[in-house]
This record gives structure tokens, C-alpha cells and sequence, in this order.
């Protein structure tokens, strides 16, 4: 094969992306739908002995009053969740790990957060606007501990209810999010 039909196939590889509908939602609720992008770089190299710790706790942009404290605790636990669901295993105190896991969400459009555009480098979008519904975005990266060379990213895109759900439609919400977040990390 020549070169050309190479790249093409190598880069399909390490890029996937996907639309999907949430089991459980009515057909054409904008709340069901979501797009997914991961990217794995060839340096992420996992076995059943690959330890993670979170950097810092999840990150949520456009949020200064505080108001989303408690999703974000809600949605790193899920994450972490479906790590292990996966496999993976956290490291403790006297561990060392092999990735530094970092979580960011962002409200409203991405366009609008060049500094958070910068690291992650990645652009999911949902196929067409949804009338009373906003945007947000989750985004996850992966880099070998104590560094900033990231190995593996993903990004989330979803509908939001600017309503209040009820708290545990809101918390089986995110513990979807974190399942199709994470949905093209490898089970080790």
C-alpha cells in the first residue's frame, strides 16, 4: 500500500466519533442525544496493572457561584466508576501511577474557552440545535503522571435542561455521560 492509503486508515485508528439516543429517552428528545470524540495517541499503553489518579478534582468552567459543585463531584465519581468498571485501578498514597487523569466541563459553546480548545484539541459537535436546550461539553484527558503530553482525550458533547430534572434523573444523567465518555478507552 502506498503511503497516501495508509495515513488515511492510521488516522481512522486513533479517531473515533459517534451520535447516539440515551436507552430510555423518547425517540427525538434533544436530552438523548449526545457526539463523542476520542483521540489515543500511540504512547497509551494500558495492562491489567495500570494505575490513575486524578490530577486535581474535575473542573467545571462557567461556574463562579458554586452551583454545580455537587454534579461534578457526582460526575467524577462516575468517571472513576466506569474506569474501574473497565479495569483500571486508582492509585493510593504509597502507589505510583502510571496516567494523571484531568476532567474539565464547560457550559455554553466551546468556542468561547480558547485556553481549554488549546488542550484538549477537540471539537465534538451535535448534529443540529435543539430549541430550549443548552450545551455542554465534558472533556477527559489522560498523560503519563507528573506530565502534560497527553496520550489519550476525549470530549462529550449533550444537550442540557436549563429546567431542573429531578436530582436522581440528574445523577443517572451523568453516570451515562461518564459510560459514552468513555466508551473507546480499552478494557484491560
Amino acid at each position: 500500500m502506498t503511503l497516501r492509503l495508509l495515513l488515511p486508515l492510521f488516522a481512522f485508528t486513533f479517531l473515533v466519533a459517534c451520535s447516539s439516543q440515551t436507552p430510555g429517552q423518547p425517540a427525538g428528545d434533544p436530552l438523548g442525544r449526545s457526539s463523542a470524540v476520542s483521540v489515543a495517541m500511540p504512547g497509551f499503553v494500558t495492562s491489567q496493572d495500570t494505575l490513575l489518579n486524578w490530577r486535581s478534582d474535575l473542573i467545571w468552567v462557567d461556574d463562579p457561584d458554586g452551583r454545580f459543585e455537587r454534579r461534578g463531584q457526582i460526575l467524577q465519581q462516575s468517571l472513576q466508576q466506569e474506569f474501574e468498571r473497565k479495569g483500571y485501578r486508582f492509585a493510593t498514597a504509597q502507589d505510583s501511577p502510571d496516567y494523571d487523569v484531568v476532567a474539565v466541563v464547560l457550559l455554553g459553546e466551546l468556542q468561547d474557552h480558547t485556553e481549554v480548545q488549546e488542550i484538549f484539541r477537540l471539537y465534538p459537535s451535535l448534529a443540529s440545535p435543539a430549541a430550549g436546550y443548552g450545551k455542554g461539553t465534558v472533556m477527559l484527558a489522560l498523560a503519563p503522571h507528573g506530565t502534560s503530553d497527553i496520550v489519550w482525550r476525549g470530549a462529550l458533547e449533550v444537550f442540557t435542561d436549563p429546567g431542573m430534572q429531578p436530582v436522581n434523573a440528574r445523577d443517572e444523567r451523568l453516570r451515562w455521560i461518564a459510560q459514552k465518555l468513555l466508551g473507546s478507552i480499552p478494557e484491560v
